[in-house]
């Protein structure tokens, strides 16, 4: 049901007769109305009422649905203010037959395995860097974007891929709003307040007030992206910037993505990390993957390995650690992998003084 919901964006409508609703919400729908029949209650009466009043208005623990006690799911719904929420996004990239696109689109992978072939993997690492630090480039921005790296043909089509023109919904007088946040442009709401919907920018008591960007012929970056690329490199990106600053040379995205980054200091030390910004740890320790591990001989060769979850998931949830290693077949196979928040990690290395450096990895 989550996949259908968040396959329900790119919806065709009536254009699409013989399947007018995504396949996965409507298989949702079938076996929810299955157990409601089981369970002795009121089914949904079709997908308008699945979507408008139990996934928007019911929190999932009213279904008639068993959960693992871990899955935390007291309180969570599917639909936030009509959009999917964290929760939906999370359990729609866990389920096993959701579309690719959901969590690593076409675009991703094209990227990746173009870089490979060519043999700049670099590329991937700084195609990534740019559409997480650029959420709405002006026209001559846009140009400038394309022709970055006049090598390589391929990069100025991935500029078109990754950004799309700005939607007539999405402008305010004329001009868009980027959130001073998390740097992701804002989609007004139906009350034609523009606020940031990303959860983490919700909890700030400080937070800036948006940029605004005139939209006419202005690019933003693609919705997917910004969900499943931008918003979790912006973490990664500000935990590699301070570790920088404790004199480390940060290499971002080594190996297309093997890490999301090794940090090697003057002395020797080093360490793998990647970082998980999940609002779900139950969910989250699905999609661990093994660590890799590399030779004394190999450029990004480190000593300690660290998956590094954000300090505000923990504050907010206190089981989140024991929650994450009870349930991960990666974290068991590998418990050398120390699962740490990233003021943990900053706090316990070295710090050499002179700046060091962030760069993209080959």
């Amino acid at each position: 049901m989550a996949s259908g919901l968040v396959g329900m964006r790119g919806w065709a409508g009536v254009r699409q007769l013989q399947h007018p609703y995504h396949r996965s919400l409507q298989l949702g729908l079938d076996r929810l109305a299955a157990l409601c029949v089981r369970a002795g209650r009121a089914a949904p009466v079709g997908v308008q009422d699945l979507v408008g009043v139990w996934c928007a208005e019911q929190s999932v623990d009213a279904w008639p649905l068993e959960f693992d006690p871990d899955a935390q799911v007291r309180g969570e719904r599917l639909l936030i203010g009509g959009e999917p929420s964290e929760f939906c996004l999370e359990w729609a990239v866990a389920a096993k037959d959701v579309v690719s696109e959901v969590h690593e689109s076409a675009l991703v992978k094209h990227i990746k395995d173009t870089a490979a072939l060519l043999g700049r993997p670099e590329l991937y690492a700084r195609w990534r860097l740019f559409v997480t630090s650029h959420a709405v480039l002006g026209p001559d921005a846009f140009l400038a974007a394309k022709n970055a790296v006049l090598d390589v043909p391929q990069w100025a089509t991935w500029m078109e891929e990754s950004y799309g023109p700005v939607p007539v919904e999405l402008a305010v007088s004329g001009r868009v709003a980027v959130c001073g946040g998390c740097e992701q442009w804002i989609a007004p709401r139906a009350d034609g307040l523009v606020r940031c919907r990303v959860w983490r920018c919700g909890q700030r008591h400080d937070l800036p007030g948006p940029v605004w960007v005139e939209a006419e012929g202005a690019r933003r970056l693609e919705p997917e992206l910004v969900r499943f690329v931008a918003l979790p490199g912006h973490p990664e990106l500000d935990l590699a910037q301070r570790l920088a600053a404790r004199g480390a040379r940060v290499v971002l995205y080594p190996k297309l993505d093997a890490l999301d980054l090794v940090a090697l200091w003057p002395d020797g030390s080093s360490v793998g990390v990647d970082v998980k910004d999940w609002h779900s740890p139950y969910l989250l320790a699905r999609r661990i993957k093994t660590f890799p591990r590399w030779g004394a001989g190999d450029p990004y060769a480190y000593l300690k390995g660290y998956l590094v979850v954000p300090h505000d998931r923990l504050r907010s949830n206190r089981s989140y650690l024991k929650i994450l290693e009870r349930h991960s077949a990666a974290l068991r196979a590998q418990p050398e992998i120390e699962v740490v928040s990233d003021r943990v990690l900053v706090a316990s290395c070295p710090d050499v003084g002179p700046l060091g450096e962030v760069v993209c990895g080959a």
